[in-house]
């Protein structure tokens, strides 16, 4: 029960911040004197930008924009799938128990939260969730690419960790690159 209400915290929190709720000036630099400027907060700055993903064998996935918010706090993920589908990955570092957090919402309402910690230069995360029909433990991913891109690789267990499914390798290239 606590962990939900934890989740319903954490996902609120995120989407007053980015919904227009406080200025759109606020929640891009903070009011001053505020941030996250401690180094543990820039660990995924790798992941701001604008990319074009392929997954599996090269194939288009999608594009991704991501921006960093409340002056460093948060990272927002704009998701746009190949062949359909928008969602939102909200990401940030908890500093109440040292995890990074990930909550992803999609258009037609399915919700994933994620936790953990980097290990080297390579952030995992995990959780029990069910999106769209994807029921157990997710595990994910981001690692930076010499390139200036990232990786992600997502998995999905059925059997509590024994055995993992890959569910999306993706790479992640700057829009900009040629």
């Amino acid at each position: 029960m606590m962990e939900h209400i934890r989740r319903g915290i954490w996902l609120t929190a995120a989407l007053v911040a980015v919904s227009g709720c406080v200025s759109r000036a606020e929640v891009q630099a903070g009011p001053p004197g505020t941030g996250c400027t401690d180094p543990v907060y820039r660990q995924l700055d790798f992941k701001i930008g604008e990319f074009k993903v392929t997954g599996i064998g090269g194939e288009p996935a999608g594009e991704s924009k991501v921006e960093s918010v409340l002056g460093g706090c948060l990272l927002v993920e704009h998701w746009r799938g190949a062949i359909s589908g928008f969602g939102r990955a909200h990401m940030f570092f908890d500093k109440s128990d040292q995890l990074w957090r990930l909550i992803y919402v999609t258009d037609d309402g399915a919700t994933m939260y994620l936790s953990g910690k980097f290990q080297g230069d390579t952030l995992i995360l995990t959780g029990e969730n069910d999106l769209d029909s994807m029921v157990g433990l997710h595990r994910m991913s981001f690692s930076p690419l010499p390139d200036g891109g990232n990786r992600q690789y997502w998995e999905l267990s059925t059997d509590k960790g024994a055995t993992w499914t890959v569910i999306h390798d993706g790479t992640y290239r700057r829009a900009d690159s040629r």
